[in-house]
């Protein structure tokens, strides 16, 4: 099953879909009229909040790409990030691991 989340941002709240045990996992429960429009929790945490945990692994990344002897012209990181009522936001799985795809193109 599936649950709703409601993460407040500065220009009013945004929803995500998650499992039943991550909307359970500590977050505040939703007012009734939340309830009535199908938001099962609000999030302890702001979206920009959440945002905030991946940010050293992405700045991670692009300093050590940005450290190569050679620069590309062109750099792409792609990741998946997914969203946790209690946790925030994570890097998303994809299979048994959190992947990271990245493309450097010289030219």
């Amino acid at each position: 099953m599936s649950a709703i989340v409601q993460f407040d941002t500065k220009k009013g709240p945004i929803y995500f879909e998650v499992s039943d045990s991550e909307a359970e996992r500590g977050e505040t429960l939703a007012a009734k009229d939340s309830e009535e429009s199908g938001v099962t929790a609000k999030a302890k945490k702001t979206f920009e909040q959440a945002l905030q945990s991946v940010k050293p692994g992405i700045e991670e990344a692009l300093n050590l790409l940005s450290g190569l002897i050679e620069q590309p012209k062109e750099t792409e990181i792609e990741f998946g990030i997914k969203v946790d009522a209690a946790a925030g936001a994570i890097f998303a799985k994809a299979g048994a691991e959190a992947t990271f795809n990245i493309k450097l193109t010289w030219k």
